[in-house]
C-alpha cells in the first residue's frame, strides 16, 4: 500500500502522516480492497456497519463469502467485467449481512494496477439503498393512489355533469309544476261551479225526470275532468296526498286501457286479475303514477315487442311466499301486484341498484333516474313492499305487496256506485264562505241556503277578516279558499285563530303547494274540501265540523 499512499500525497500535497488508508476509512460509502484472487485485504468502517462483519473478520475472506450477494450466485459478473478491463458502476443487487439480514445495495468496482499496468487487486464500493428503495416504493404507491384518485375525480366529474343535467330537468319539472298548479287551481274552480250547480239542480228535480239523468252525466263528466287535473298534477309531482280505500283491480283496468291506446301494437297488454276483492288504502293518483312508471319501463325493455302482464293476488298470512319476500312472518292479508315483461332483462348489478335515486341505464337519451326511486317511495308510503326479479334475456318481474284494506270485507259494492244516502242539513247555523271566485260564491251561497244555513260571503281575505271581527259570535264555521289575492287563505287562517283560537275552519282548494297545506298537516284546521266537490261532500264536511267539540282539530284530513 506504500505506493498508493505516496501517489496520493504527491497529488494532494497532504502531510506524510495522512495516508490513503485514512481517507478510505473515513469514506461514507462501504469500501473494501481485494487481492487478485478476490480475497479481502482492506475493509473500511462503513463496510463493517453494512455487512455486520468486523474488519479483522473480513480480511482474508473471499468477497463473495462476506457480501453473499445475488450477483455472486454463479460466476461473479463483477470479476468477469473487471478481468475484461471494464469498470463496474452502480449495479443493483442484494447483500446478506453476517446476521442474515438482506439489504438492497448499489455496487461499483474498479481495477487496481501497479506502475507496470499489472492487475494487483480490486476496489469495491457499495451503498445501502434501503431508504432509497423505500422512498421509491412510497412514490410508486403514491403514483398509483394518484392514478386512482384521478379516475375517481373523472367519475365524480361525470356524476357532477349528470347531476347538473338532472338538476336542469328538475327545474323544468318545477316550472311545469308551477304552471300546472296555477292552471289546476283555476280549472278546478270552474269545475266546482259546474258540479255544485248540477248537484243543486238535482235536488230540485224528480229522480224520474230525464233532466235528472242529464245532471248525473254532467256530474260524472266533471269528476272525470277533475281526475284529469289530478293526473296533470301527479305528472308534475305536486299533487295533494290523500289516502282513500281504492279497488286496485279497477285502477289497473283503467291504466291498461290507457296503455292499450298509447302503446305500439307489438306490445300485448294482458290483465290477470283475481276475483277476490282487492281494496287497498292508497292515494289513487300516486299509485297510478307508480304503476304507470313500472309499465313504461317494462314496455321500453321490449323494443321488439312482447307481452306485458299485470297480475293481482290476495296473499294470506299462512302462505310461504311471505318468507321469500319479507323474511319474517306477516299477520295480515296482502294484495300482491305483479307487473311482468318478457323483455331484455337486467343483470344482478343493475337489479340491485334499480331503486337508487339518479340511477339510470338510459344514458343521455333517457330520464332523470328518479322514476323507480319514486315508485319505491310511494309503495313504502302505503306501508307496502316491493321486490324485483330479473335475468338477462328472460325479462323482469316487479312484485308490489300492499296491505289489504280493513274495509275490504265490508265493501260488497263497487266504489263507483253511489248509495242513496240523505244529505245532512243544517239547523240555521251561520257559515262564512270565503273565495275569490264569484261563481263559487254564488254556487256556495245557493247550496248552503238549500242546506238550511245562514250565509255570509267574502270575496277576499281582508273582507273575511272584517266580517269575522264584526260577526264572530254568530259564525259557526268558516269555509276558506286557500289561494287568494291580497291575503292568502293561510294568512286569513292565522289571523282568525288569533281572534279565536278555537274557530272552526275548513280549507277548500283545487290545488296547493305542500307548504301552503302545512296547517292541515299540523292538524290545525278542522276540515278540508277538495275542489271540485259535490253538494253531499260539502254538506257532510260542514256537519262533521259543526258537531266537533270546541278546540277539537283532530279530524283525519
Amino acid at each position: 500500500m506504500t505506493y498508493l499512499d505516496t501517489d496520493i500525497r504527491k497529488l494532494t500535497g497532504w502531510p506524510k502522516e495522512l495516508g490513503a488508508t485514512d481517507i478510505l476509512l473515513s469514506m461514507p460509502d462501504a469500501i473494501f480492497l481485494t487481492d487478485s484472487q478476490m480475497r479481502i485485504v482492506f475493509f473500511n468502517l462503513a463496510a463493517e456497519k453494512i455487512t455486520e462483519f468486523r474488519s479483522f473478520e473480513a480480511q482474508g475472506m473471499y468477497c463473495k463469502d462476506v457480501l453473499k450477494t445475488s450477483i455472486c450466485e454463479t460466476e461473479c459478473v463483477v470479476k468477469r467485467a473487471l478481468d475484461a478491463d471494464q469498470n463496474i458502476f452502480n449495479i443493483e443487487t442484494t447483500i446478506t449481512t453476517a446476521n442474515g439480514k438482506t439489504i438492497p445495495a448499489l455496487v461499483s468496482a474498479s481495477l487496481i494496477k501497479n506502475k507496470e499496468g499489472r492487475i494487483i487487486g480490486y476496489l469495491y464500493s457499495f451503498r445501502d439503498i434501503s431508504l432509497l428503495k423505500k422512498i421509491m416504493t412510497d412514490l410508486e404507491i403514491s403514483r398509483m393512489e394518484l392514478t386512482e384518485r384521478n379516475v375517481e375525480l373523472h367519475e365524480a366529474l361525470k356524476e357532477l355533469k349528470l347531476t347538473h343535467e338532472q338538476l336542469l330537468q328538475a327545474q323544468k319539472m318545477e316550472a311545469l309544476g308551477t304552471l300546472a298548479g296555477g292552471v289546476a287551481h283555476d280549472f278546478n274552480n270552474i269545475l266546482t261551479g259546474i258540479l255544485g250547480f248540477a248537484s243543486l239542480a238535482k235536488t230540485e228535480i224528480s229522480t224520474s225526470s230525464p233532466v235528472y239523468k242529464y245532471m248525473e252525466h254532467i256530474e260524472k263528466s266533471v269528476i272525470r275532468a277533475s281526475e284529469l287535473t289530478s293526473k296533470i298534477l301527479t305528472f308534475a309531482r305536486r299533487s295533494f296526498f290523500e289516502i282513500k280505500t281504492v279497488d286496485l283491480n279497477r285502477l289497473i283496468i283503467d291504466i291498461s286501457q290507457i296503455l292499450e291506446r298509447t302503446t305500439k301494437r307489438s306490445i300485448n297488454i294482458k290483465n290477470d286479475l283475481t276475483s277476490f276483492l282487492c281494496y287497498v288504502d292508497i292515494d289513487e293518483s300516486k299509485m297510478e303514477q307508480a304503476i304507470m312508471n313500472i309499465c313504461i319501463n317494462a314496455i321500453e325493455a321490449m323494443p321488439d315487442g312482447g307481452t306485458l302482464t299485470i297480475k293481482t293476488e290476495v296473499i294470506n298470512p299462512e302462505f310461504n311466499i311471505f318468507n321469500d319476500y319479507f323474511h319474517q312472518s306477516q299477520q295480515q292479508e296482502y294484495v300482491k301486484l305483479s307487473i311482468i315483461d318478457n323483455g331484455i332483462g337486467m343483470d344482478e348489478e343493475t337489479r340491485s341498484r334499480i331503486f337508487d335515486p339518479f340511477f339510470t341505464t338510459k344514458g343521455k337519451t333517457g330520464g332523470t333516474g328518479l322514476g323507480l326511486a319514486m315508485v319505491y317511495g310511494i309503495i313504502k308510503e302505503f306501508n307496502g313492499h316491493i321486490e324485483v326479479e330479473s335475468k338477462i334475456g328472460f325479462g323482469t318481474q316487479f312484485h308490489c305487496f300492499l296491505p289489504l284494506s280493513k274495509e275490504c270485507k265490508q265493501r260488497l259494492i263497487s266504489i263507483d256506485k253511489e248509495v242513496a244516502i240523505d244529505i245532512p242539513k243544517g239547523a240555521g247555523e251561520t257559515i262564512l264562505l270565503v273565495d275569490d271566485d264569484k261563481m263559487i260564491l254564488e254556487m256556495g251561497n245557493n247550496i248552503l241556503k238549500h242546506l238550511r244555513y245562514k250565509v255570509l260571503l267574502a270575496e277576499d281575505g281582508l273582507t273575511a277578516l272584517e266580517l269575522y271581527k264584526e260577526k264572530q259570535k254568530e259564525i259557526d264555521v268558516v269555509v276558506l279558499d286557500l289561494i287568494m289575492p291580497k291575503l292568502s287563505g293561510k294568512e286569513v287562517f292565522d289571523r282568525i285563530r288569533l281572534i279565536d283560537p278555537y274557530a272552526k275552519i275548513i280549507f277548500s282548494t283545487g290545488y296547493a303547494k305542500e307548504e301552503m297545506l302545512q296547517p292541515l298537516s299540523d292538524r290545525q284546521a278542522n276540515g278540508f274540501l277538495k275542489k271540485p266537490y259535490k253538494i253531499k261532500e260539502m254538506a257532510e264536511c260542514i256537519q262533521h265540523v259543526i258537531k266537533m267539540k270546541r278546540g277539537d282539530t283532530t279530524r283525519n284530513l
